[in-house]
């Protein structure tokens, strides 16, 4: 037997009990005594005077409990186990329905979906809830969103929002979905209170259920004055895998490229839980067109995988979308997979070079200005434009989205935060190395103990082995797996694996800082001391490391900074420690290196949850926009950025799926002249292997002190009938008021006639 409060803070009106006491004792009278001999004559016996002192006693007590019992009353005791299990009805509830909104609950082989039967399973609790329950709702996918924010008794708007929910999409987190559950009841006011959560009986959505989420549940148990019963239902019993085909996140090999710019579209098509292997058509899709002459067959092997790949040149600049897909399946929800990505007519960049002398053709940058914006062609994919290092400065930039830094010796404290601010904001920064730079600058301001815009710590120099017999140094070609960079695995003769390198740096990603904390270039090598110069690895963004030597050294290094992306090449950007500038390959190179540095600026696709961003003029208004999320419904765009460079946000990205941003219409009612932005917000697609949580995974996952498993409503509200009752005591407690309120009413009256009588008698005498 269990024994609680549901209000325990009103436990302290017990301090009133105390009023009547002091009531009592301010309302006695002193007299003074005089001795008379008559007086004894009319003195009350003693016999009478206790009676009367009982009495007033008495009277106190009861007025005194009269206060205890309403101030016990208002704190809402309640008791469950004993008499309460004997005597107890059905109490009223406090209940938060948790929906699963992943997208395997779409389903269909079956005439209803799982999620059509969670809706039908969810409008039938609440039609059988009582006039004083409340209930909850809360949809469960990668972020858990209440769709009813608090607890309500209104019937209708949980049933209108039942109809309301968004369509399946994306995975879901049910572990987080209860946690919510449980915040929403435990604010209840009633004395039985239930998270059931609806579910298809998949078991990924459980994948993150560890001890942390059994600790956080146990917690909000404790916390509550009413502990809260879970339910798990299945809408669905799946003891064995089903059978179904799937297409991966899409991999562009650039979201920013320019038109007639080939883009490279690859994906995995999956199969799972199938006896026998199968061909399927894949098909290539632009702004929601199939393309005829991209379709192409794929056998898939019974739970194997096999890697499709298209490519596409797009005529038109703009916002597009691509999507791969394949013929609808009794799971249309992973049968299409897209990908935002944006088209431009030329792509500015800056180069900024390091060189001293005044003779352009001993520039750093000649060869790469030579092969991105060639004199010769009057519609170049990358407009590029030079700059001396000793005049970059913020005007420099003008409209650039990416920076390269050509063997720039070192830069002014003004320059470098040009540059952080360039890249943190979204902009590419390519760095090239070569025998002018400063090293220990380069180590103690741009890789800044890895919080800086250098990829990796810079050792010494490294040389090819000069003697004859030596191999030379080349490109690894396994080193080559990121998209972008991939093509040129299998590159043709004379191309980026034939070109040779001299002369590199040595890098190390994580340096160990010595013991003293005087590495070469440190504040504290510098006569400074200064708790920012804690060696904090974990803190330290990781680089990736795109290329390797034959040697195993790093060719290119990349990290992210801010929303921008930085990559750094180990030599020279020219001719004078590698014969790159001379392969074929060093123009295609340039171009997709330039490209990847530049989608750091785009961001058309995201992760459900990350924000939506778009840079907008400066003379622009964020009111002026509107987002609309993939189920047609309008979205305001949200100010951000700065002065210089303006943007607006998105943060409501819990739906996966295409997102638009488009202009509203002008106060004179036309419709604005610009088409429309598209994004996309990705999700885990793991759920499509459609693993059921069998008896024996559910023994693995939980016991029934944490959660309780049912299989149909009507098991669930046998339960709430049968389960250990609950009986809140506060009626009884007012019945006892009410009691002792008729008591105190007669001692009252008892106490003052029995005074009237007892004066008479004297009076008689």
């Amino acid at each position: 037997m269990s024994f609680d409060f549901i209000n325990p803070w009103m436990l302290a009106g017990l301090a009133g009990v105390s009023l009547p006491v002091l009531a009592h004792l301010l309302s006695r009278r002193k007299y003074d005594t005089v001795e008379w001999g008559a007086m004894q004559f009319l003195e009350i016996g003693r016999n009478a005077r206790r009676r009367i002192k009982l009495e007033e006693l008495l009277l106190l007590a009861l007025r005194m409990g009269m206060i205890a019992l309403i101030a016990i009353a208002l704190s809402r005791p309640w008791m469950s186990g004993g008499l309460a299990n004997t005597f107890a009805s059905k109490p009223a509830c406090d209940i938060a329905i948790v929906i699963d909104s992943s997208y395997s609950t779409d389903w269909n082989a079956k005439a209803q979906t799982p999620r059509e039967q969670a809706v039908a399973w969810a409008k039938t609790l609440v039609d059988q809830l009582g006039p004083g329950e409340t209930v909850g709702l809360i949809d469960a996918r990668e972020t858990v969103e209440a769709i009813v924010p608090s607890l309500t008794r209104d019937r209708n708007q949980i049933r209108e929002s039942l109809d309301d929910l968004p369509k399946p999409a994306g995975s879901s987190r049910l572990n987080d979905g209860i946690l919510r559950g449980l915040q929403m009841v435990n604010a209840g006011t009633n004395v039985s209170r239930h998270v059931v959560v609806v579910t298809d009986g998949q078991f990924y959505p459980w994948r993150d259920a560890d001890e942390h989420l059994w600790l956080q549940l146990k917690e909000l148990r404790e916390q509550s004055t009413v502990p809260a019963d879970v339910w798990v239902v299945s809408t669905q019993k799946q003891q064995s895998r089903q059978n179904n085909d799937a297409v991966d996140q899409l991999q562009l090999s650039r979201e920013l490229t320019v038109v007639d710019f080939p883009v490279r579209i690859r994906t995995r098509l999956k199969n799972s839980g199938a006896k026998a292997a199968a061909n399927r058509k894949v098909y290539l899709e632009v702004d929601g067109q199939r393309l005829a002459d991209k379709t192409i067959s794929v056998r898939v092997e019974p739970d194997g995988q096999a890697t499709v790949e298209f490519e596409h040149r797009f005529r038109t600049p703009g916002s597009h979308v691509l999507a791969v897909s394949i013929d609808e399946d009794s799971l249309p929800g992973d049968d299409r997979s897209e990908a935002a990505i944006e088209i431009t007519d030329a792509l500015p960049i800056l180069l900024v070079d390091g060189s001293s002398s005044l003779d352009p053709a001993r520039s750093e940058v000649f060869f790469a200005k030579s092969a991105l914006s060639a004199v010769a062609n009057p519609t170049p994919w990358i407009k590029a434009r030079t700059v001396r290092s000793s005049v970059f400065s913020q005007t420099s930039i003008g409209d650039a989205q990416v920076i390269v830094l050509a063997n720039v010796p070192r830069l002014t404290d003004q320059q470098l935060d040009t540059l952080k601010e360039f890249v943190a904001s979204g902009g590419g920064l390519g760095i090239s190395l070569g025998d002018q730079i400063d090293q220990p600058w380069y180590n103690d301001r741009l890789f800044d103990r890895g919080r800086g815009l250098l990829p990796a710590w810079l050792e010494a120099v490294q040389s090819a082995p000069a003697g004859l017999d030596e191999a030379p140094i080349t490109i690894l070609s396994e080193s080559l797996q990121l998209p972008w960079i991939s093509q040129f695995q299998t590159g043709g003769d004379d191309g980026l694996l034939d070109a040779r390198f001299t002369r590199w740096y040595g890098t190390t990603l994580r340096p160990e800082w010595p013991a003293d904390d005087s590495a070469p270039g440190s504040n504290k090598a510098a006569g400074k001391n200064s708790e920012e110069d804690a060696p904090d690895a974990s803190n330290r963004p990781t680089a990736s490391t795109a290329g390797r030597y034959s040697n195993g050294d790093a060719f290119l290094l990349a990290r992210p900074f801010g929303r921008g992306r930085v990559a750094m090449m180990t030599s020279t950007l020219d001719a004078d420690w590698t014969t790159l500038p001379a392969r074929p390959d060093y123009v295609a190179f340039l171009h997709e290196w330039i490209f990847q540095l530049a989608s750091g600026r785009v961001a058309r696709n995201v992760d459900t949850g990350s924000p939506l961003l778009f840079p907008v003029a400066q003379d622009d208004d964020a009111a002026s926009w509107v987002f609309i999320n993939p189920d047609g419904k309008e979205l305001e765009a949200l100010a951000a950025g700065d002065e210089l460079r303006p943007m607006i946000r998105l943060d409501q990205t819990n739906l996966a799926g295409t997102y638009r941003l488009r202009k509203r219409p002008a106060e004179n009612g036309k419709a604005s002249p610009s088409t429309d932005e598209f994004f996309v917000v990705n999700f885990d697609r793991r759920e499509s292997e459609l693993m059921p949580l069998t008896d024996e995974r559910w023994a693995e996952l939980t016991d029934e002190d944490r959660l309780r498993r049912i299989e149909t409503p009507e098991e669930l509200f046998q339960s709430l009938e049968t389960d250990a009752a609950r009986i809140e005591l506060w009626h009884l407690l007012l019945l006892a008021f009410v009691a002792i309120l008729i008591g105190e009413v007669f001692m009252t009256r008892r106490l003052v006639q029995g005074g009237h009588v007892f004066v008479d008698e004297i009076s008689a005498t």
